[in-house]
């Protein structure tokens, strides 16, 4: 089937891009045809027409304007959809036939630029023997981190750093458990034919890979050379604004696996998943694009060396201290723009005058905040921070001095720059105005000499400049204009003086928007020349902005400094829980807790909403608080730093990979046995309570067994309704047992959410039952169950179920509870016996005798006959 040339030309472009929707550009517009025109209108929700194709008929096609097209791309991508840009790449003008177009960029998840604060990675993968090398890079704000490690430690950072899109070389094994990363785009990817020295050298304008602390052969440098191979092959160009690689993992910091942010609830909530409610919810005050996201990165890594935390609480207190200058320092912080995502439009050439403006407003800004802060004597961070920053200031004032103030969205449409900037600017300027003034003494002296007051000059692409006038004057128009097109209402015409003169307007007018280009380029490379300079100066800026951030919160929250040493250990003194106190109606409990060596176990018991998890919760989030660098709520905070925080704190599975709930417990459980150190914070909640009721308290014995014997003896709370374990404070002398409070009441109980120092000897479930709304007959019911079974032998399966109604009536309130200590209930809590089929005959035929009527001989036969039965069944 015969197509257009247009057309032809489309498809071949498209046959080397089957994967992506082709945008293919038309003059003024972005151009989608047949089934990705179909899926384009759809998605962006934009009418789709048609097009003659040739024989192939009148085909689908729908379309975008060029000058918008980047925010199209960006739903287009939120949608998981890749997209080849193919763009006209010589003057049409100068073409001869159709206009040469090429594909000069293919816009994936992990390479589109994106307005979001947050980071948004792409990462690249690499098997090595039994190491894998990992990079993340964001483009959009030019950060680069790659390591090495295990395929355990690589699913961590994965999980951390959540990429939107991950790369692996075609051809090469990929790890299964990529799989599960689903928010990711698995991208397989041919080898790049050049070694990696020459691409990383190309990429970085450096001699020797060494100069970046790099080893060619290692994974990590082959992850390296993965993800810019991508990005060179994807973008079609260097993106110069890409930093020198940093390494990904690190001992200066605490390790938080995903596991423990989730349940800890550190950047997002684990009901909903907002940030709302979270921790990071909390401490951002942040009032900058870059602040708020390095936030983020301070809470998922907190320190690990103990002079780098102290530099942070001297600059938080020096923030808290002086409330009007760190409201001064938060007005000039206001309005920066996000510098770091500034240079890399400028990088991909997306940026517009409006950016160069931005840019210049924010360095002045910025400026003002550096002034404020030498003025005072700030401490070692701060003081640092701002002594080391490159002078920026001349090239902000000579944009700002240069750009108009509300320069044009589109630099095509030139006015971007200001007289006086550029003398052949001012002259092409000077010859545009006085077209201008001609064309309008000619439209005056025409409507005079013709006596047409309606009549105008006007201008299209297709003409030029003509004079238009309406059908109902046509008599009036002189013999010496010339027909040039007619209208429904009006005709155009031309004169020979005006076409003279159209070559000089127009000429002065696209030399001056050649012009306005050329200088808006040299302002675009000066940006990129100093952009190691402005990114630094970013990074400076949010480093004072998180600063600031965590004294306003900690003023504002009653946060203390925490003390840190080297010790191991960690002592609180009337501790709260940030997050829930900030949303309590009422007001929060505090509580100490005490775990040092020789007393590192905490055995917690109590009932369900008595506030176990939230205690065990707030002993980290207070730990990562203070090593991240910020101030604690509490009273005193003593911590020994941690290297490692596990926490296992509620129930969930992962039916993605096929696994219960009880088995991730397990499987969570187990890599923190593997895992944790002496220096470890290890918070266990109710472990065994997915399955039976002795699997379950053998399990939990085993690892509170293991827990305090083990010679690498972490920090640990353990939570647990298995009041059998209380007694391990016997055996080991460094397990301490802590419980919730309750205060017994006639009509129930009420939870003081305090700590105290022994053991509970009841879980008050029923009574947490009742609370709940459980219907009033259930709870009666299971209160009989209860007595029963605290009442019987391990044995008594048969006295158990023979629970009557009468018993069933019993009020709750009237049995107290449970049984007295912790040692009468693992002698008396059997599993309750389930009576069905033959074995229930068998009870109900046990239950119908009676002895009392029978004489001793008939009582001793039917004795003899139910145990031959009971023999039988067995």
């Amino acid at each position: 089937m015969a197509l257009t040339p247009m057309m032809r030309q489309y498809q071949e472009v498209k046959e080397a891009h089957q994967d992506a929707l082709l945008m293919f550009r038309l003059g003024d517009f972005y151009e989608l045809f047949f089934e990705d025109a179909v899926t384009a209108s759809r998605e962006l929700d934009i009418t789709l027409t048609g097009r003659d194709a040739g024989e192939a008929g009148r085909i689908p096609m729908c379309g975008v304007p060029y000058h918008a097209v980047e925010q199209y791309l960006e739903r287009l991508i939120d949608r998981g959809y890749r997209v080849a840009i193919c763009e006209q790449v010589e003057d049409p003008k100068a073409a001869k036939g159709l206009v040469q177009r090429e594909v000069v960029r293919i816009v994936t998840p992990g390479t589109a630029l994106s307005k979001e604060t947050d980071q948004r990675f792409l990462a690249a993968v690499v098997e090595s023997g039994q190491r894998f090398g990992l990079a993340f890079v964001d483009v959009g704000t030019g950060e680069v981190l790659i390591g090495e490690a295990d395929a355990e430690a690589c699913q961590d950072q994965l999980r951390l750093l959540r990429p939107i899109e991950i790369v692996v070389n075609a051809g090469a094994h990929v790890p299964s458990w990529l799989d599960h990363f689903a928010s990711s785009t698995a991208t397989l990817l041919t080898p790049r034919k050049s070694g990696p020295k020459q691409l990383v050298e190309e990429q970085y304008n450096v001699t020797s890979m060494t100069a970046l602390g790099l080893c060619e052969a290692s994974a990590s440098t082959l992850a390296l050379l993965l993800a810019l191979t991508y990005i060179d092959e994807t973008q079609k160009m260097k993106l110069r604004h890409l930093q020198d690689p940093r390494p990904l993992f690190r001992n200066t910091h605490l390790a938080l696996n995903q596991t423990a942010i989730h349940h800890l609830e550190i950047t997002q909530t684990a009901r909903d998943g907002q940030k709302k409610g979270s921790l990071l919810g909390l401490l951002d005050a942040t009032v900058t694009a870059a602040g708020a996201r390095l936030l983020r990165t301070w809470l998922e890594r907190p320190l690990c060396q103990e002079a780098e935390i102290v530099r942070r609480h001297d600059a938080v207190g020096f923030f808290v201290d002086d409330l009007i200058l760190r409201e001064e320092v938060r007005d000039s912080l206001r309005g920066i723009h996000d510098l770091a995502r500034l240079v890399a439009r400028f990088a991909f050439g997306s940026a517009n005058a409006r950016d160069l403006l931005s840019l210049a407003h924010s360095l002045v800004k910025g400026q003002a905040v550096i002034e404020t802060l030498e003025a005072a004597e700030a401490p070692e961070l701060v003081s640092s921070l701002i002594d080391e920053l490159p002078d920026l200031m001349p090239l902000a004032l000579h944009i700002e001095a240069s750009v108009v103030e509300e320069p044009p969205a589109l630099t095509r449409d030139g006015g971007m720059f200001r007289s006086g900037v550029d003398d052949e600017l001012d002259r092409l300027r000077s010859l545009q105005t006085s077209g201008r003034t001609w064309l309008r003494d000619l439209e005056q002296r025409e409507r005079e000499r013709t006596g047409i007051k309606s009549l105008k000059i006007g201008y299209n692409k297709v003409f030029g400049y003509y004079i238009e006038v309406s059908k109902a004057n046509l008599a009036s128009v002189p013999a010496e204009y010339e027909r040039r097109q007619t209208l429904t209402g009006a005709e155009r015409f031309i004169l020979p003086e005006l076409k003279e003169r159209e070559a000089e307007i127009l000429s002065a007018e696209e030399r001056a928007m050649a012009k306005e280009a050329e200088l808006f380029q040299s302002f675009r490379d000066r940006v990129l020349e100093r952009r190691t300079d402005i990114q630094s100066f970013a990074d400076a800026l949010a480093q004072i902005d998180v600063v600031q951030s965590l004294a306003h919160v900690a003023s504002e929250r009653r946060f203390v400094r925490p003390q840190i040493n080297r010790s191991v250990g960690i002592d609180i003194v009337g501790g709260r829980h940030p997050v829930v106190e900030a949303m309590a109606t009422g007001q929060f409990v505090p509580n100490d807790t005490r775990l040092v060596q020789g007393e590192h176990i905490i055995v917690l018991t109590g009932p369900n909403m008595g506030g176990k998890s939230t205690y065990m919760r707030q002993t980290a989030i207070i730990v990562m608080m203070a090593q991240m660098g910020s101030f604690v709520p509490a009273q005193r905070a003593v911590v020994g730093i941690v290297d490692q925080i596990f926490a296992r704190i509620g129930a969930a599975d992962d039916l993605g990979r096929g696994q219960s709930t009880f088995m991730v417990e397990m499987i969570e459980l187990a890599e923190i046995l593997r895992q944790s150190t002496s220096r470890s914070l290890v918070l266990l909640d109710e472990i065994g309570r997915g399955t039976s009721t002795y699997d379950g308290l053998s399990i939990a014995e085993a690892v509170l067994e293991e827990l305090a014997s083990r010679e690498e003896k972490p920090l640990t709370m353990f939570a647990t309704h298995y009041h059998e374990l209380i007694n391990f404070s016997e055996r080991f002398p460094s397990v301490r047992n802590y419980s919730m409070a309750v205060e017994e009441k006639k009509d129930g109980i009420a939870f003081l959410h305090t700590v105290v120092t022994r053991p509970s000897d009841r879980s008050y479930g029923i009574q947490v039952a009742k609370l709940a709304g459980l219907p009033p007959h259930v709870v009666r019911r299971a209160q009989a169950l209860l007595e029963a079974r605290e009442s019987a032998g391990a044995d008594s399966a048969l006295a158990l179920a023979a629970a009557t109604s009468e018993v069933r009536e019993r009020p709750v309130e009237e049995s107290g509870g449970g049984a007295a200590n912790g040692k009468e209930r693992a002698q008396t809590s059997p599993e309750l016996a389930l009576f069905d089929g033959p074995y229930r005959s068998f009870a109900e035929a046990v239950a119908a005798e009676n002895l009392l009527s029978m004489t001793p001989l008939q009582a001793m036969n039917r004795l003899n006959e139910l145990i031959e039965k009971a023999r039988e069944l067995l």
